[in-house]
C-alpha cells in the first residue's frame, strides 16, 4: 500500500522541520510556506490526503486557505487540521465553521500530532468506504426498479394484445379471464416479494457496515487504552515509588536536624550557636524544609490523579476482561464520563445523580460505547454552554439511565428518524450518522430500550432502559 500523503502549510522552518522529522516515518511529506503555494499543490494531479495548515501566515491567512479548499468541489473532502499558537477559543470554533477537522495548539506534542493525523485519515478512509457501499447499494436498486418497470411493460403490452382480439375471442376471453387475473396476482406477489427481498438486503448490508465501523473503533479504542497503560504504569510506579522513598528521608533528615541543632545548643558556645541560628534564617531552611514536603505531597496527590486517569481507560475499553459479565451501571457512566470529560467541560455543566442499583448482565464495553455515544451527541447539540445531567435508578426489573441536555433540540419532523443509520443533521465531514443507530442496535439486543423525547429551544431526554437479567440469548452481545 502507497504511503498517505501529508501536505504541510506552515512559514515558520522549524515548525516544518519538526512536523516533517515525526510524520516522514510513516506518511509522504510535502511542504508549502504561503497559502497560494498550498492551494496549487492541493489542487494538482496528486492532491495530499491530509493537510496540516497554519493559521498565521503572509499573504492568505490559514483561514482563508481552508475556506478556499473547501470552497473548491477537487479539495473540499481533504481533512484539514489547524496547527497553530492562537489558543482562544473563538479562534478553534472559526477554524472548526470554515470546516477543518481537528485544532492543534502550538508548542504540541509531536505524538499527539501524529495520533491525530492517524485518526483523521482513517476517518477519511472510513467515509470513502461507506460512500463506494451507498453508490453500490443504489446501482443495485436501480437495476432492480428498472427490472420491475420492463415486467410491468411487458404486462401492458399482453393487455394490449388481448383488447385487440377482444371482439372475436370474447368466448375464449371469458374463459382465460380467471386465469389471466390468477397470473396476475401471482406477479404481484412475485413483485412485492422481491421488492421485500432487497429492502432487507440494503437493510442487513448496512446493519454489517454499521457493525464493521462499530468493531474498528473499539478495536482502536483497546489499542489506545492498552498503549497509554503500557507507557504510563510502569513509569508512574517508579516515580510514585521513589516519591515515597523521597517523603520518608525527608522525615529521617527532619529528625537528625532537630538532634543535630540540639546538640549544637547544647555544645557548642553561645556565639556560635547565635551565627548558626542567623545563617538558618536567612537560607528559610525551616519554609524550605516545610515546603519539601508539602512539594512532595502535591506530587504523589498528582501521581495517584496520573493513575487514576489510566485506570479509568483501561475501564472504559475492559482491557482486563471480555464478553459479558454483572456489571454496575454507575462504573460505565463514570468511565464514559472520564472519556469525554474534555469534551463536555468545553460547552456544559455535568450533573451527575447516580443511585444504589443493582448488577446488571450486560457487555460493559459496549454500554460504555452506548453511554459515550449519547454523551457526546449532547456535547454536540449544545452552543455555547449549557448543562448535561445523568441520572441512574432501579425501575422494577430493569436499570434506567437518563441524559438530559439543555440543547438545541431535535424537530418533531425528524427525531423519528435519529435511530436510522446514516442518518445526521450534522455538517458533511462532521458525523458519519452511526452513533445512535448503533447505540439504539445495542440497547436492543440487550433487550432493552432506549427512547428519546426533544423540544426544540429547550432539550433533548434520552432514556436507556436495561433488564437486570440480561438479554434472553447473550450470543448477541458476547465478544
Amino acid at each position: 500500500m502507497n504511503a498517505k500523503t501529508i501536505l504541510v502549510v506552515d512559514d515558520e522552518p522549524l515548525s516544518v522541520k519538526i512536523l516533517c522529522h515525526h510524520l516522514r516515518k510513516e506518511y509522504t511529506v510535502n511542504v508549502a510556506s504561503n497559502g497560494e503555494q498550498a492551494l496549487q499543490m492541493a489542487g494538482g494531479d496528486t492532491p495530499p490526503d491530509l493537510i496540516l495548515l497554519d493559521v498565521m501566515m503572509p499573504g492568505m491567512d490559514g483561514y482563508e486557505v481552508c475556506a478556499a479548499l473547501k470552497a473548491n468541489p477537487l479539495t473540499d473532502a481533504i481533512p484539514v487540521i489547524f496547527i497553530t499558537g492562537l489558543s482562544e477559543g473563538a479562534d478553534e470554533q472559526r477554524g472548526l465553521d470554515l470546516g477543518a477537522v481537528d485544532f492543534v495548539v502550538k508548542p504540541f506534542s509531536a505524538s499527539r500530532v501524529r495520533a491525530r493525523v492517524r485518526n483523521h485519515l482513517e476517518l477519511k478512509a472510513y467515509r470513502d468506504h461507506l460512500e463506494t457501499v451507498v453508490k453500490e447499494r443504489t446501482a443495485e436498486l436501480l437495476n432492480k426498479q428498472q427490472q420491475l418497470e420492463n415486467i410491468n411493460c411487458e404486462l401492458e403490452q399482453q393487455h394490449l394484445e388481448l383488447e385487440k382480439h377482444r371482439a372475436h375471442l370474447e368466448a375464449l376471453v371469458k374463459e382465460r379471464t380467471g386465469e389471466l387475473l390468477l397470473k396476475q396476482q401471482q406477479l404481484e406477489e412475485l413483485n412485492s416479494e422481491l421488492e421485500g427481498r432487497v429492502i432487507a438486503e440494503v437493510r442487513k448490508n448496512r446493519e454489517k457496515d454499521s457493525l464493521l465501523v462499530y468493531q474498528e473503533k473499539l478495536a482502536s479504542i483497546g489499542q489506545l487504552a492498552a498503549g497509554v497503560a503500557h507507557e504510563i504504569n510502569n513509569p508512574m510506579s517508579f516515580v510514585t515509588s521513589n516519591l515515597r522513598t523521597l517523603k520518608s528521608y525527608a522525615s529521617i533528615e527532619t529528625e537528625y536536624r532537630a538532634a543535630l541543632e540540639a546538640a549544637v545548643t547544647v555544645y557548642c558556645p553561645s556565639e556560635e550557636c547565635a551565627r548558626l541560628v542567623g545563617v538558618k534564617e536567612e537560607l528559610e531552611i525551616p519554609y524550605i524544609l516545610d515546603d519539601t514536603a508539602a512539594l512532595i505531597t502535591e506530587s504523589l496527590e498528582g501521581a495517584e490523579r496520573v493513575r487514576k486517569i489510566v485506570l479509568d481507560l483501561k475501564d472504559f475499553a475492559r482491557l482486563d476482561g471480555d464478553g459479558i459479565g454483572d456489571t454496575n451501571l454507575n462504573d460505565c457512566v463514570q468511565s464514559a464520563v472520564s472519556i469525554v470529560r474534555n469534551e463536555i467541560n468545553t460547552v456544559a455543566e455535568l450533573e451527575l445523580s447516580l443511585a444504589d442499583i443493582p448488577l446488571v448482565l450486560c457487555n460493559a464495553l459496549q454500554i460504555n460505547q452506548v453511554i459515550a455515544n449519547i454523551l457526546v451527541n449532547a456535547v454536540n447539540a449544545i452552543t455555547p454552554w449549557g448543562k448535561i445531567a445523568v441520572s441512574t435508578e432501579c425501575v422494577a426489573e430493569y436499570v434506567q439511565l437518563t441524559f438530559s441536555d439543555s440543547g438545541r433540540g431535535i424537530p418533531a419532523d425528524i427525531i423519528g428518524r435519529i435511530f436510522d443509520p446514516f442518518f445526521t443533521t450534522r455538517d458533511v465531514g462532521k458525523g458519519t450518522g452511526l452513533g445512535l443507530s448503533i447505540s439504539y442496535d445495542i440497547v436492543k439486543k440487550h433487550g432493552g430500550e432506549i427512547t428519546v423525547s426533544s423540544e426544540v429551544g429547550v432539550g433533548t431526554v434520552f432514556v436507556v432502559r436495561l433488564p437486570v437479567a440480561g438479554p434472553l440469548e447473550t450470543e448477541n452481545i458476547s465478544g
